[in-house]
């Protein structure tokens, strides 16, 4: 857990009051946008909606005729073994499920520290991030055991890890070479992986690909405030926009209504979203400054805040004429 990119990652472009919308085009909180081109899958698991694209490599005619049948399946096996693995995180970490492990540990059985790995990482995981928020972001916050607000971002990052970043990895499928190509491409071109409104995504090392993650207005979730740009990383946006005040306020201040967080994983994306909303803006901007944190803060009042390296490099407010409403674009 860090919240900075990874050494020689090419770093995530902000940009604030968007005018143009693409067909690469995902909402943070939102509904994703794609064309006829995107492979689209759309899992309900925990109770939340999961939202799967895969972009194939653009082709010839011939090429997408002989190689479609193919990636269909690659991605079809990989949403299947996705669904699997997101039902089994929720029967074992749910705190509404009374045989799960977390339900086993509120009982008194931390039986599960000893024989679970999975259990063991996002236990210490929990303590780190309590550890590096001040106490913000706290597993314990109720008196009891719920590490709900990691396991998300825990679930996303090791599934994608796992099934989708395989699909953008160069492999020996001759299948998918090209004639006069210096490598191999991989089965498909990008990936993005959107759990409730908290976004995942990767591109082939081959691939110029830009994933494009719109910010959507807290006051007006049908249009967006910025987007952020970028090949490999993750974003999550925590507030109060669509859940009401359901994170526990944790320090006295301002309060903030949303905030999203750019990251290279939706782990720490997640973790650092939900510690800010928990502690206000005052720690908040401490945790981004000594975390180089980038991120987009609305506060009560619309004024959205800009975060990069944990700097604020720019204000204004949500009022902005210039913001419009996202549209579905054609298929």
């Amino acid at each position: 857990m860090t919240g900075k990119g990874s050494p020689g990652e090419r770093r995530p472009a902000v940009q604030q009051n968007p005018e143009v919308q693409t067909d690469s085009t995902v909402l943070a909180s939102s509904t994703v946008l794609t064309n006829s081109t995107m492979l689209v899958h759309v899992l309900d698991v925990m109770n939340i909606p999961f939202t799967i694209m895969v972009k194939p490599w653009e082709q010839s005619e011939y090429e997408f005729r002989r190689n479609r049948g193919i990636t269909a399946e690659k991605t079809r096996l990989a949403v299947s073994e996705i669904e699997c693995f997101l039902h089994e995180v929720d029967r074992r970490f749910s705190p509404f499920k009374p045989d799960s492990l977390v339900s086993q540990a509120r009982r008194g059985d931390w039986s599960a520290l000893l024989d679970d790995g999975d259990f063991q990482e996002i236990y210490a995981k929990s303590a780190l991030a309590k550890t590096l928020t001040h106490g913000a972001f706290d597993a314990f916050h109720q008196g009891t055991y719920d590490p709900t607000g990691l396991v998300k971002g825990w679930a996303i990052d090791k599934a994608t890890t796992r099934f989708l970043s395989p699909l953008v990895t160069t492999g020996n499928d001759e299948a998918y070479g090209t004639t006069g190509d210096e490598f191999q491409k991989s089965p498909v071109e990008a990936v993005a992986f959107n759990g409730g409104g908290d976004i995942r995504v990767a591109v082939s090392q081959h691939s110029d690909h830009i994933w494009n993650i719109g910010i959507e207005n807290p006051e007006d979730t049908g249009r967006i405030i910025a987007r952020s740009s970028m090949h490999n990383g993750a974003v999550a946006t925590s507030g109060f926009s669509k859940r009401g005040r359901h994170i526990t306020y944790t320090a006295n201040g301002e309060v903030l209504r949303q905030l999203t967080v750019i990251s290279d994983n939706l782990e720490d994306a997640d973790m650092w979203a939900t510690a800010g909303i928990a502690s206000g803006l005052d720690s908040w901007t401490h945790m981004a400054r000594d975390h180089g944190l980038d991120a987009i803060a609305v506060r009560e009042n619309g004024e959205i805040l800009q975060f990069t390296d944990g700097t604020e490099i720019s204000r204004r407010h949500t009022a902005n004429p210039d913001t419009r409403p996202h549209e579905e674009p054609s298929c």
